[in-house]
């Protein structure tokens, strides 16, 4: 960082004017020409600089001991390991602020978005990433490429997608220099992967995923290979390719195994599931559906309603409907044990009123919830697959009161949804 922008930000972080900060020392606009890197001042003039703003002389030769504090902090972050994490928090604060190195601060600002993140905390990530925001013009190209990355992260908790993408491949064009490891480019990819799949762009998802299971892979990161085997198989199944969607699956659940990752073999499992349910072995998939909440017991709720909700329609697909009502009872149950579940799950309050009415056979209040509120519901949040599902109920609920016209009009709609997904 130059000296510039070191004072610039030693001097926004105490929140002070430029004329407080120059009061007595210099002028405004000599201060102003010192921030843009445009003079260098005296020595004088710097240590007055350096006590009214609190920065050490030769703050920089701190950093080797706050940077490893602070990597580490973001490695134990990018594994997603929450207790040491929490436990680095303080203490990387502390060496970064005891550093007098506006770097340092820098650092930890940014690194600070992604562990909100991390903790599910995203209304306090976004107001760290407004302040960052200020600072980007003093920002170097590495600290840059973390902007961009945890920004990507924001927007991707938000279901910004399209955002998130665009802020990856901001952050691809900086990977650059000697501190790029093939595990940050790893996880970029995987990302940039998973941002991808979300906005249906599969080809690009396979590109970003193979890459990352390949860097993955030659570093020895079985739990990341095991991630990228999952995208990939969703990939390949939603491209029709359900075989090697399965070799995929099987491959994630092997390194899963490896590194006993119970979160990750419940997402194995759930995949397998759907995939076997695709190809009509009901059996087979609800077991997977099964295993998966045994591994799922502790995950958030929204990851076993998932499941539960996936055992409901393979159940009914079966055409076992008092198997399917005992799931759906489950994730009633789930829902209302949780606080403010319905309000906070409100898609899983929809899915399962849904099917509770369905499976008892109320077509009336099944016709109310599924086009007042469901389809429309489905249709903002751009998850098509379910609103094309949906309609499709309503035009079979309409076939059998023989309401003809408006049956032909919700499958008209539900494959219109299926053609907006898929962008054909």
């Amino acid at each position: 960082m130059k000296l510039g922008d070191r004072l610039k930000f030693a001097r926004l972080m105490k929140g002070l004017t430029q004329e407080e900060t120059a009061e007595g020392i210099i002028s405004v606009s000599y201060l102003s020409k010192i921030e843009n890197n445009q003079v260098i001042p005296s020595q004088e003039v710097l240590e007055w600089l350096f006590r009214r703003l609190d920065i050490r002389p030769g703050g920089n030769e701190t950093m080797p001991s706050w940077f490893e504090w602070v990597m580490s902090w973001y490695k134990a972050m990018t594994n997603r390991d929450v207790p040491a994490a929490r436990e680095m928090y303080e203490t990387v604060k502390e060496r970064c602020e005891q550093s007098g190195d506006a770097e340092a601060m820098i650092y930890f600002q940014l690194m600070r978005i992604r562990y909100l993140l991390l903790l599910g905390d995203k209304k306090g990530a976004e107001t760290a990433a407004q302040s960052v925001r200020d600072w980007y013009g003093s920002l170097s190209d590495d600290m840059r490429y973390y902007y961009w990355k945890f920004f990507g992260l924001l927007y991707y908790c938000q279901e910004k997608y399209d955002d998130a993408l665009h802020c990856y491949q901001k952050a691809e064009e900086l990977l650059k220099g000697e501190w790029k490891t093939s595990g940050e480019e790893a996880d970029l990819a995987y990302l940039s992967a998973l941002a991808c799949s979300r906005l249906w762009k599969w080809f690009q998802c396979l590109h970003y995923a193979e890459r990352a299971l390949t860097l993955s892979q030659a570093e020895y990161d079985l739990r990341r290979s095991a991630e990228c085997h999952v995208l990939l198989a969703i990939c390949h199944r939603r491209c029709g390719e359900i075989d090697k969607a399965v070799d995929h699956c099987l491959l994630a659940q092997k390194a899963a195994r490896m590194v006993d990752d119970r979160r990750l073999l419940g997402i194995v499992e759930h995949n397998l599931g759907h995939l076997k349910g695709m190809k009509r072995q009901y059996r087979e998939a609800v077991q997977h559906y099964e295993n998966s909440l045994i591994y799922k017991e502790d995950a958030p709720l929204d990851s076993r309603l998932i499941t539960l909700l996936s055992l409901v329609r393979v159940h009914c697909d079966a055409k076992h409907y008092r198997k399917a009502s005992m799931a759906v009872e489950e994730g009633w149950k789930q829902l209302e044990q949780a606080p403010n579940g319905a309000s906070e799950h409100y898609e899983y309050y929809l899915h399962f009123s849904i099917y509770r009415l369905l499976l008892s056979a109320d077509d009336e209040r099944l016709e109310r919830l599924l086009k007042q509120e469901a389809i429309p519901y489905f249709q903002k949040k751009k998850e098509y697959d379910d609103a094309s599902l949906y309609a499709e109920y309503l035009a079979d609920c309409y076939m059998r009161r023989r309401q003809y016209k408006q049956a032909a009009q919700y499958y008209q709609l539900s494959c219109s949804l299926l053609r907006t997904q898929t962008g054909v």
